[in-house]
């Protein structure tokens, strides 16, 4: 009952907010794989000189932000690839993402020297950048921390997505999920302000092998058109024996008195994206303006695409450097036709883009 009356009240929430404040299955070993009748098209040389890049942005404003995750930075480019400008020093950025107001929002970590420690403790923490406010130059930018929570540094941060009116949604993971009132495992949804409202997936299983389960959370995104309060994130299981669909989109549903968080695609035997086991180790998610949604994988190390009504359209990939290959991929993004991936083993950004939309 209690999960009820606090989804009920995100409903008003959702329902009351002010309008936004700034307008603006198959797989390759080593080549690519079609299902249809257009190919992806590697755009080169990549964007290199990064140490282990955990993600990457395609911003509101037409920049790309890379989380330069081992260099302690965040690196700014226009869409041609030259280096704009770096931040000040983040510890360990993994997740990037751009409110309407164009400010950046990131997860990372610090270090603190805790009363009665002789070594430092590292604690997960969100920040937030004003790129407005420093010009547009990300290095006068001043990384201001917003959120942590001082009282456990076992809990880790690994998406945020934000909404029409500049709330958003945090994802965050760790060990204890026994607590239904405040669980490890969770997506959070926060003000505008950076306050704390409540999760939004206390209906969820923890742990659990269906949909509506969640375990380790690695990415998260929304569905940037109009007032739609969706999102889609992609998880790994705690242990490997379980089967799971890695995948979810999630939508709100109303019902008379009643409100909940559901999912988009409740037959997971017809959906090709909630297959369980689809994926092996999801690493991160994004939507085009079309609606179309795209996963890198970390494990098999490729790029899936699917529609809006999570039939598989495309993947490619491969372990290696070479093209359509990629190790470790942990970040997408997508921007003007050109979908982005934080190729973290190798040290990179590629770009693909449609062979029918090449010029």
């Amino acid at each position: 009952m209690k999960s009820l009356i606090v989804v009920v009240s995100i409903a008003g929430c959702f329902a009351g907010c002010s309008e936004r404040e700034f307008d603006t299955g198959l797989l390759a070993t080593g080549g690519s794989s079609n299902i249809g009748e257009t190919t992806y098209v590697q755009i080169n040389p990549p964007w290199t000189e990064f140490n282990s890049p955990e993600d990457v942005l395609a911003g509101g404003d037409g920049f790309i932000y890379v989380a330069d995750t081992y260099n302690d930075r965040i690196v700014m480019l226009n869409a041609a690839g030259a280096r704009l400008s770096v931040s000040q020093s983040i510890r360990r950025p993994i997740a990037l993402a751009q409110d309407y107001r164009r400010q950046l929002i990131v997860c990372a970590e610090f270090d603190t020297l805790l009363a009665g420690h002789s070594t430092p403790t590292t604690f997960a923490a969100v920040y937030r950048l004003d790129l407005v406010s420093a010009g547009h130059i990300i290095s006068a930018a001043t990384p201001r921390r917003v959120f942590f929570e001082p009282g456990d540094s076992t809990r880790r941060y690994t998406g945020v997505a934000p909404l029409y009116d500049n709330t958003y949604y945090l994802s965050r993971f760790g060990p204890k999920n026994t607590n239904p009132v405040d669980r490890d495992g969770a997506i959070l949804f926060f003000s505008k302000n950076d306050q704390l409202i409540t999760p939004v997936t206390q209906n969820f299983a923890p742990t659990g092998t269906g949909l509506m389960s969640i375990h380790k959370i690695t990415g998260i995104t929304t569905v940037a058109t109009g007032r739609s309060v969706e999102f889609v994130f992609s998880q790994v299981q705690y242990t490997s024996i379980v089967p799971l669909q890695k995948v979810q989109w999630i939508r709100f549903a109303t019902e008379g008195q009643t409100a909940n968080f559901i999912s988009k695609f409740p037959d997971a035997n017809e959906v090709d994206l909630v297959v369980n086991n689809k994926f092996t180790y999801p690493e991160d998610v994004t939507l085009d303006p079309s609606g179309n949604l795209y996963v890198v994988d970390a494990s098999t190390d490729s790029l899936y695409r699917f529609n809006s009504q999570g039939k598989e359209l495309y993947s490619f990939g491969g372990t290696g450097n070479g093209d359509k290959q990629f190790r470790q991929p942990t970040g997408v993004a997508f921007m003007d036709k050109t979908v982005y991936v934080a190729d973290r083993g190798n040290d990179r950004v590629v770009l693909f883009k449609l062979s029918t939309d090449l010029r």
